[in-house]
């Protein structure tokens, strides 16, 4: 009876710690993904693309969570206060680097800082572009640049939210060509497509990925690639170095986790991250949108990402408040 009980306890025993361990193996249940702008927009329909294959690669459910609000601020900020434990992630874009220097051109507190987040790993990078309508009177981008020339601020562009991916590169723009626009912020990349669609604005800077399909049915057209290249795929005119107008500026999406996430769980999402991008599937029909797999992790990460941080707040600083 003696050792059967001795047997029996151990056989419990064992059976705890190895539910305990089972249960301290991430990921053990679905992890959210949040996404800080609404459904639609460039990292939202990226992340939609990602998610069979890296539902795959981490072996549990991937929840895609759209938390919009103060260009990216609110879903950002929710992660970074988010408990560290790998099954809370944010999936956003480059311009998360500018957010808390945002808050504080424009006199208010942050409502969250850039040491609250780990650098994960970048996953795509797409070129950008300066957009019209088909109809649209400037069949040009030095046509649109000379309009605003003779129009100073009444040549309108639409952005996805002040500060965010599609604001900055066109106030790079301005800069460049000596110009000035009309900026009209929208909530998101799908409000920013509608409101060029429907005539309200002259003009956007899109990522390629963003405007491929309304490019491919007819009614939007690239007039020029932002960089020293012109895209091949599909063909854009010219890039706006062939004209003069030198601005380099090219949007990636990436993943970060809060700070203090262990190590291994950081690891096991990079790792996760790595085969995702890699799955047939998602090259596929993130291809198809003229997105580029782009992927970047670890310390070569690390130190793209402290660039990146840099020379935000210096494009920030230039912008200046917003009234």
């Amino acid at each position: 009876m003696l050792q059967f009980r001795r047997f029996a306890a151990a056989a419990l025993l064992f059976a705890w710690v190895s539910s305990a361990w089972a249960q301290d193996v991430y990921p053990s249940r679905p992890v959210t993904v949040v996404v800080p702008f609404p459904p639609g927009g460039v990292a939202d329909t990226a992340l939609r693309a990602l998610q069979p294959s890296l539902q795959r690669s981490l072996g549990q459910p991937v929840v895609i969570s759209n938390r919009a609000g103060a260009g990216g601020a609110i879903g950002s900020a929710a992660v970074a206060q988010s408990k560290p434990d790998g099954y809370t992630v944010l999936f956003t874009f480059s311009t998360l680097a500018s957010l808390p220097e945002q808050a504080i051109v424009n006199r208010q507190a942050p409502i969250f800082t850039l040491d609250q987040l780990t650098p994960v790993a970048r996953v795509t990078s797409d070129a950008t572009g300066l957009v019209v309508r088909t109809d649209s009177p400037y069949q040009s981008a030095a046509e649109l640049i000379a309009a605003a020339k003779a129009k100073p601020g009444q040549i309108t562009y639409a952005s996805s939210g002040n500060y965010g991916p599609s604001h900055l590169p066109a106030v790079m723009l301005a800069d460049a060509a000596g110009v000035r626009f009309n900026h009209i912020p929208y909530t998101g990349g799908a409000p920013m497509i509608a409101a060029l669609l429907g005539g309200q604005v002259d003009f956007a800077v899109f990522s390629r990925s963003l405007v491929l399909p309304h490019v491919e049915a007819g009614k939007l057209k690239y007039l020029a690639s932002f960089g020293e290249e012109r895209w091949t795929k599909p063909p854009v005119p010219q890039s706006l170095s062939e004209i003069g107008v030198r601005v380099d500026y090219t949007s990636w999406i990436g993943a970060f986790a809060p700070a203090q996430t262990p190590p291994e769980v950081v690891q096991r999402l990079r790792a996760a991250l790595r085969a995702a991008t890699r799955d047939p599937e998602f090259v596929e029909s993130f291809g198809k949108v003229g997105g580029t797999n782009a992927f970047l992790d670890g310390a070569e990460f690390q130190r793209y990402w402290l660039t990146e941080i840099e020379q935000s707040r210096e494009t920030i600083r230039k912008i200046g408040r917003i009234e």
